[in-house]
């Protein structure tokens, strides 16, 4: 009898549990409602907000108040706030939260609720791409607005599309260590390690930022633990932070420059730069992921050189379910020769984390600035409602910006409902006026034995002009490539893109040979430098310089046997030849340049030098005179070095620099000394190589 007791009792517990809503210890005026619905669906990473008022009544009109009760089972997006549930979890299944309802009389009954949290899907790759591996710095285009508009910092500076250069440094100097970065698989997800990747991340960034901007430390002062994280926490400005046109945007005396809470990789700002936590942040213009469905926060995004970050705080509290969006044009960089016309388009990335690609968006006002933030012009066109428009560059060789920002930006002093108020990040982007600036490229990579080079390996280096072996036909304005390959090389291939017309027959690719002899580029190269008593490479930069400024080269016709391919995708790939090609050392050499049809004549598309790359000798730190071993004597020779008593070769100096700052100081000696006193072990440089 007892066993079909509890036979029964376990079958009924399973029955409740499998039932959309449970209650439990209801009172007598507090009940749910006729038809409340306590089942929901939710894809991972987004959020779903479910109304209490919908779900709970109140016979006697009492006010309620709601706890969550299982929070502790659920992800830290799962939350309470006011009088709405949010559910928010990384990880699809299903979910039960718990939810008690509290009358003023302390009455409550407590509900609970399915909710089915559906997979997500993957996203962009830029939403990823995390570069994991060590880096001392890197330089990223930051954005900090209010409201819609970009904001100075504290020395006056307009932090608008504004290159920044940040360290690595140790988040332990900031009691910040519990949001050290570790390794994930393949760029996403959780860690798999325990060994922290010493490479700049989006927290880095804001100590920097704020350290330097906010604050206003000098340079040589950040970034060395001088703002730990409780001071941060303390830290309150007291005066007004301004536009990029100095007038007022908000008062930072109520705010601290850093508030965190959270935890690793769900790190949570409540305060940023005397502001609240109304805010959202976004890398390459898009919502940063961590997972699919999953934003990851800044502790965890890893930074690369030429990424861009956007930072973008508002008044109006429902910015990023009304509407908003983080726009950005379609290049975060434009080239152009004076007075050219050029062609750009405005898109954005939406902020409900639902947007799974960008798309055109219109009616920004987009202005031009000079390089002292100027305004030098607005573009009625983008204002008419349009994603496209094309506009004259400036006659006038130099750096500008191009900004667009919401019509609606800063607060409609008439609008105190809100509902016009801002909600649009600003899209940035430099525009480089030049009369070489290199134009768009025709091709899209270079690559060795199926491996892309690093872009840093294929430079522009000018326009330059080619004659014809007849002599007949000059082409002024060809696009000049250098690129460095392995030593071992023997070919590269370059892809191209779509609608690059490539004259070929065939697999038979049409191309021309430029040859150029050693005399007349070093003695441009002299000219140029102003000096023949130049160190080895300086002499080698100054010779490509000149090489790349020289003009009137003859072409002379040649085919590249099965050379040409055309990719399932459109794209086309070229094989050419780097032996016999090579830039030697004397500065002679022949360069390889295609042709495409124009007319009854082949027209150059780009003209390509190549050299082997160098190799460097191997670092052995800390041993400067190359004895071997690492004694006290290098200790005393790198002192000697910094009294300009004695000079040292760059092999000697790279030893020398054994904590890897890119200096020769007093502290190279003495972490030499610490190594020979056996109290380290590696040293720095070699920790981060």
């Amino acid at each position: 009898m007892k066993k079909r007791l509890c036979t029964l009792l376990l079958a009924l517990t399973v029955l409740l549990s499998a039932l959309p809503m449970t209650v439990w210890a209801a009172d007598l005026c507090v009940a749910v409602k006729e038809g409340a619905v306590t089942t929901g669906e939710v894809v991972a990473g987004n959020l779903l907000e479910i109304k209490l008022g919908d779900i709970f009544r109140d016979a006697d009109g009492h006010t309620l108040t709601y706890t969550l009760t299982n929070a502790a089972q659920l992800g830290i997006q799962t939350k309470i706030s006011g009088t709405s549930l949010f559910v928010s979890e990384k990880d699809p299944g299903t979910y039960n939260p718990i939810v008690k309802a509290t009358c003023s009389d302390g009455k409550t009954l407590t509900v609970t609720f399915t909710i089915t949290v559906k997979e997500a899907p993957h996203g962009l790759n830029a939403q990823y791409n995390y570069d994991e591996s060590p880096a001392k710095a890197v330089t990223v285009y930051v954005t900090i607005s209010n409201d819609g508009v970009p904001i100075r910092g504290y020395d006056g500076t307009v932090l608008c599309h504004k290159a920044i250069t940040v360290p690595y440094f140790d988040l332990a100097n900031y009691g910040l260590e519990e949001f050290y970065r570790y390794h994930t698989e393949n760029g996403e997800g959780k860690y798999i390690d325990e060994n922290i990747v010493q490479r700049p991340t989006g927290l880095h960034l804001y100590l920097y930022l704020l350290e330097r901007y906010f604050i206003g430390l000098p340079e040589e002062q950040c970034c060395k633990g001088a703002y730990p994280r409780d001071a941060l926490a303390s830290f309150k400005l007291g005066e007004d932070v301004c536009y990029m046109d100095e007038t007022p945007a908000y008062t930072a005396d109520s705010f601290a420059a850093l508030t965190i809470t959270g935890s690793p990789t769900s790190l949570y700002m409540a305060n940023f730069w005397g502001h609240d936590e109304n805010l959202m942040y976004y890398r390459n213009h898009c919502y940063p992921y961590m997972s699919p469905g999953w934003g990851s926060t800044s502790d965890y995004i890893v930074l690369s050189d030429g990424d861009t970050w956007d930072v973008a705080m508002f008044t109006n509290w429902s910015f990023w379910s009304s509407g908003g969006a983080f726009t950005c044009f379609d290049q975060d960089a434009y080239n152009a020769r004076p007075g050219m016309e050029l062609t750009v388009n405005t898109q954005a990335y939406g902020t409900t984390f639902e947007g799974s690609d960008f798309y055109p968006f219109s009616n920004l006002d987009v202005f031009l600035y000079n390089d002292k933030w100027e305004q030098i012009e607005q573009y009625k066109e983008a204002a008419d409602g349009k994603s496209t428009f094309t506009f004259t560059a400036p006659t006038e060789e130099g750096t500008y910006y191009l900004v667009g920002m919401d019509p609606n930006r800063t607060i409609p002093k008439d609008d105190s409902g809100g509902t016009n108020y801002a909600k649009i990040a600003p899209a940035t982007a430099i525009l480089n006026v030049a009369a070489d600036a290199e134009l768009e490229r025709p091709f899209q990579d270079a690559a060795v034995n199926d491996e892309k080079l690093a872009a840093k390996n294929t430079s522009y280096e000018g326009i330059t002009a080619l004659t014809s072996a007849d002599g007949q036909t000059t082409y002024k304005e060809v696009p000049k490539y250098h690129v460095t390959v392995p030593e071992s090389a023997e070919t590269v291939t370059v892809t191209y893109n779509k609608d690059v017309d490539i004259r070929h027959d065939g697999a038979t690719v049409y191309a021309y040979e430029v040859e150029f002899a050693a005399t007349a580029v070093n003695r441009a190269a002299a000219q140029a430098s102003g000096a023949m008593a130049l160190r080895e490479d300086s002499l080698r930069l100054a010779v490509n310089r000149a090489a790349a400024q020289a003009s009137g080269y003859t072409l002379t016709p040649i085919t590249l046997e099965n050379s040409y391919t055309l990719n399932a995708d459109g794209t086309q790939t070229v094989l050419m030849p780097v032996t016999g090609y090579v830039r030697n050392e004397d500065g002679s050499g022949k360069a390889i340049t295609l042709s495409a049809p124009t007319d009854k004549n082949s027209a150059p598309i780009a003209l390509f030098t190549f050299e082997y790359a160098k190799t460097e000798p191997d670092v052995k730190y800390g041993d400067v005179d190359g004895g071997g071993t690492v004694t006290v004597d290098d200790a005393l020779t790198v002192c000697q070095f910094i009294l300009h008593n004695i000079t040292l070769t760059d092999a000697q100096q790279r030893a020398v620099d054994v904590d890897g700052d890119n200096s020769i100081t007093v502290e190279d000696a003495l972490t030499i000394c610490q190594y020979v006193l056996h109290n380290i072990t590696e040293f720095p440089a070699e920790k981060n190589s």
